[in-house]
C-alpha cells in the first residue's frame, strides 16, 4: 500500500512538473504598437495625417462617400489622434488612432457594421465611427479585412469566401480569429499572410483553384511581406542590422524565391511599394513586373490605382500618378504631415550665430577672396571650424568623415534636435555623426573609408538629405550640367541643391560630381544651405 502511495505521488508530482514546464513554455501575449501608416491612396480618394495628428481626406471614393468630393486644397478633417489610415480601393476605409482604437470611415460600405460601438451617422458615412479598441494595424480589401490586435492576435472579417476561404460562408459575413502571436499581416485575394513573432510568414487564400485555402508555413527569417515580395534577416555587419530583399511566387503547392540586391535594406513593405533603410522609394512596373527606385527621402508610401501618395523627409506630401506611357508625374501636395515636426521647431529660422569671427580670424582667408563671407558664415554658424585656431586651408580637401559630420551638424540644427556628438572612449571622433546619419537616413550604412577625400556628389548626397523639403526652395536657378544626367545615382540630389542655389558648377556646364571637395566649397555649400541670402540667383 505504502509503495502505491508513494508512487501515485510521484506521479502527480511528474504531472505537476509537465503542467509547470507547460504554462511556462506557452507564449505570453504580445504588446504590439500601433503601426504607423500616415498616407492612404485609393481609387479616387486619398486620406493623409498631419504632424498633429489630424486625418485629412479629399477626392471620391468609387464607392459610398459624402458627395463633397473636395480638392486637396480644400481637404476634409476627419478625425485627431490619427496613427494609421487605411483604404481597400473600393469604399471601405480604416482609421486608428495613437491608443489603438479602431474607426470606420465611409460606413456605408463598411462590412463592420456588426461590431461598431456606436451608430453610424446616415447622413454623413464619411464620418468616423469607432469599432475597437487594442489594435495594432489593419490590412483591408474590397471584400475582407485583417485586424491584428496589439495582443498578437489576428482576426479576419469577411464575406462569403473572401478572408477565410475554409469557413465557405457564402452569402455571409463573419469575424473570425485566424492566428495568434501575429507581428504583421496583409490582406489581398481571398486571403492573406501573417509574419510571426518567430519570424515565420503564413499564409492561405493562395490557391485560386481552393485547394490551399487554410493558414500554411511558407518560409522562415521573415521580417515583413507583400504578395511578391518579402524583407528577410540578413544579421548584422557592424553594429547595424541588416535586411535582404527577395522576390517569392507560390504555384502548385511551392513558394520559389529570387534574392533582389536593389531591395535590400529594405524598411517598410507595402503591395507594390518598397521602401529601403535609406528612404530609397521602388515601385512595381506593371510594363515589365520590376522594381524600379522613383524617389529618395522617403519616409511612407501607399499605392492606390493610379497615384501612389508619398511623406518625404520633414514631412513633405507628394503624389506620383501613373500616365498612359508607364511615366510617372510628380507633384508636391503640401508640408506639415506626420513625420515631420510638429510646430515650429524646424527650419531654417534655427541656425544662429554661435561663434564670434573677428576681422582676420583665419590668416588664408583674405576678404577679396569669393568664398570669405561663405568661410565667416559657416564659421558663425557653427558648422565648419578651421584646421588651425588661424587658418582655414580653403584650398585643403575634406574628408568622408568631415563629410559626414557637417551634413549631420547641418540636419540637427535644422531640426532643432540638439544632439549630443560627443565621442565615447576608445571610438573614432567621428562616429557620433556617422551613427547619426545612419539612424536619420542620411546613408545606408557606414562608408568604408572616412579617411579618403569626400566628393562633391558625396556632399551633395548628404547635404541634400539633412535638408527637408522646403530646406532646398525656392528651386529658381535654371541650371543643366553635361556631366550629370539621369543616370547618375545622385542626379536628384545635386540638381536640387544647384537649382536651389546652394551648389555651384565649374563653369561651361560642369559640375564634376567625381571631384573632392575644397574647404572653401564646403563653407560656400553649407552657408548657401543655412542662409537663403547667401545662396547663389538670391536677389538683394
Amino acid at each position: 500500500m505504502r509503495i502505491r502511495r508513494y508512487l501515485a505521488a510521484m506521479l502527480a508530482l511528474a504531472l505537476g512538473a509537465l503542467l509547470f514546464q507547460g504554462a511556462l513554455a506557452a507564449p505570453a501575449p504580445l504588446k504590439l504598437r500601433v503601426r504607423e501608416q500616415p498616407v492612404a491612396a485609393g481609387f479616387g480618394d486619398f486620406y493623409a495625417i498631419r504632424a498633429d495628428g489630424t486625418l485629412i481626406a479629399w477626392g471620391a471614393p468609387e464607392f459610398g462617400g459624402d458627395g463633397r468630393d473636395p480638392s486637396f486644397e480644400q481637404a476634409r478633417e476627419l478625425m485627431p489622434n490619427a496613427a494609421a489610415v487605411y483604404t481597400s480601393g473600393r469604399g471601405a476605409t480604416f482609421a486608428v488612432d495613437k491608443e489603438g482604437g479602431l474607426y470606420g470611415i465611409n460606413t456605408g460600405t463598411v462590412r463592420f457594421l456588426p461590431m461598431l460601438q456606436g451608430e453610424s451617422d446616415p447622413d454623413d458615412p464619411m464620418k468616423p465611427v469607432k469599432i475597437m479598441d487594442g489594435v495594432s494595424m489593419v490590412s483591408t480589401t474590397q471584400f475582407h479585412t485583417l485586424v491584428l490586435r496589439q495582443n498578437g492576435e489576428l482576426w479576419v472579417q469577411g464575406w462569403g469566401s473572401f478572408g477565410a476561404p475554409w469557413l465557405e460562408k457564402i452569402e455571409e459575413s463573419y469575424y473570425e480569429k485566424v492566428m495568434d502571436n501575429v507581428t504583421y499581416a496583409l490582406a489581398n485575394g481571398r486571403g492573406g499572410l501573417a509574419v510571426t513573432a518567430e519570424n515565420e510568414l503564413w499564409g492561405w487564400g493562395l490557391d485560386a483553384s481552393g485547394q490551399d485555402n487554410k493558414p500554411q508555413k511558407l518560409a522562415d527569417n521573415v521580417l515583413e511581406a507583400s504578395w511578391n515580395v518579402l524583407v528577410r534577416d540578413g544579421g548584422w555587419q557592424g553594429m547595424m542590422e541588416m535586411t535582404e530583399g527577395w522576390r517569392w511566387t507560390y504555384e502548385a503547392g511551392k513558394v520559389q524565391m529570387t534574392r533582389v540586391p536593389e531591395l535590400d535594406g529594405a524598411t517598410r513593405v507595402g503591395s507594390d511599394a518598397v521602401i529601403t533603410r535609406g528612404g530609397s522609394l521602388y515601385l512595381l512596373d506593371a510594363m515589365d513586373g520590376e522594381y524600379k527606385q522613383v524617389m529618395d527621402r522617403v519616409d511612407y508610401a501607399d499605392c492606390g490605382e493610379q497615384t501612389t501618395l508619398v511623406i518625404r523627409g520633414g514631412g513633405v506630401l507628394w503624389s506620383l500618378t501613373r500616365q498612359e506611357d508607364g511615366s510617372l508625374k510628380e507633384q508636391r501636395l503640401g508640408t506639415g504631415f506626420y513625420g515631420g515636426t510638429p510646430g515650429d521647431k524646424h527650419g531654417l529660422d534655427n541656425f544662429k550665430t554661435v561663434n564670434r569671427y573677428r576681422a582676420g580670424q583665419f590668416t588664408d582667408v583674405r576678404a577679396s577672396d569669393w568664398f570669405a563671407d561663405n568661410v565667416k558664415s559657416a564659421y558663425e554658424l557653427g558648422l565648419i571650424k578651421g584646421n588651425t585656431p588661424a587658418t582655414f586651408a580653403p584650398n585643403a580637401t575634406i574628408t568622408v568623415a568631415e563629410a559626414v559630420t557637417v551634413a549631420a551638424r547641418v540636419r540637427d540644427i535644422y531640426w532643432g534636435e540638439g544632439t549630443d556628438f560627443a565621442a565615447k572612449a576608445g571610438a573614432a571622433w567621428y562616429q557620433p555623426y556617422v551613427d547619426y546619419a545612419i539612424a536619420n537616413r542620411m546613408m545606408d550604412a557606414a562608408p568604408a573609408d572616412c579617411d579618403r577625400p569626400a566628393t562633391r556628389a558625396e556632399l551633395a548626397r548628404w547635404l541634400y538629405s539633412a535638408l527637408a523639403g522646403e530646406g532646398t526652395e525656392p528651386a529658381t536657378q535654371t541650371v543643366r550640367f553635361t556631366d550629370v544626367t539621369e543616370a547618375h545615382p545622385d542626379y536628384a540630389c545635386i540638381m536640387n541643391l544647384a537649382r536651389a542655389g546652394i551648389m555651384g558648377g565649374k563653369g561651361e556646364g560642369i559640375f564634376d560630381p567625381a571631384a573632392p571637395v575644397l574647404r572653401c566649397e564646403a563653407a560656400a555649400m553649407l552657408s548657401r544651405a543655412a542662409l537663403p541670402s547667401l545662396r547663389l540667383g538670391a536677389q538683394g
